[in-house]
């Protein structure tokens, strides 16, 4: 599969940076309400497809919902495939991109962990992975690691598609983004995702997997991330001297 291009993807960052209508956080599953520069934009990106051609999914042509950039609601709930006993982020598994288990053991290693619930279609949620990426590389694994998940990855199946997952792969690619990235899971499902209406929304974990203050919503830049993770760990340090 060929990435997505570097113009195409700016341009349509750019139409959809434009008002869509409102909808509810949770519409009906039957396609996504867009403006009419979100829908051109979109329509410009098909039209282009020749020498720049987007991902396409096993099995068909890309769905509207996954165009990365047009859209912040979820078109369905997600769903769990069984059961989970997993209350909250001290205790979950989950797969990453390439399908290794990951649990909470991976919070172990920092002080505190960025958590950012994400989807493809959120234009603000892929403009926004440059400044991760930036704390990322700013901070010393010891402070602070980051952790992505892609709450598009589910299909309304209940399954994972591998086409969401190709996608998020080349905005991994084109962003620079190194971050672990974690698909949904019945654990994460229960834990957090099955509340998820709209996205992105980012928060704290500190290393057992308890929650470091409120979460952040929408596009953020570095310096508001970075503000959220110097208060975190100096929450962390008033604790402990306490």
């Amino acid at each position: 599969m060929t990435l997505l291009g570097a113009a195409a993807m700016a341009a349509l960052l750019a139409a959809c940076a434009a008002p869509a209508p409102e909808a509810p956080a949770l519409p009906e599953p039957s396609g996504p309400v867009r403006s009419a520069e979100q829908a051109e934009a979109a329509s410009a990106l098909r039209e282009t497809s020749s020498e720049d051609p987007a991902p396409q999914p096993p099995g068909g042509e890309l769905p509207v919902k996954a165009i990365p950039g047009c859209r912040a609601d979820l078109p369905y709930p997600l769903k769990m495939s069984g059961e989970s006993l997993a209350t909250d982020f001290t205790h979950w598994a989950a797969k990453d991109l390439d399908g290794n288990v990951v649990t909470e053991e991976v919070l172990a290693g920092s002080r505190l962990t960025l958590v950012r619930v994400w989807s493809t279609f959120c234009d603000s949620c892929v403009a926004d992975m440059a400044a991760l990426q930036q704390l990322y590389t700013e901070y010393d694994r010891a402070d602070l690691n980051i952790i992505g998940i892609a709450a598009s990855a589910q299909a309304e199946d209940g399954s994972i598609s591998e086409g969401e997952v190709e996608i998020i792969r080349q905005i991994q690619e084109m962003t620079g983004a190194e971050f672990l990235q974690l698909l949904p899971s019945d654990d994460l499902i229960a834990i957090k995702l099955k509340d998820l209406g709209t996205v992105p929304e980012s928060f704290l974990l500190d290393s057992a997997g308890n929650v470091v203050g409120g979460s952040l919503y929408g596009g953020r830049t570095a310096e508001e991330f970075r503000r959220m993770v110097d208060d975190g760990l100096r929450a962390l340090s008033e604790e402990a001297d306490a």
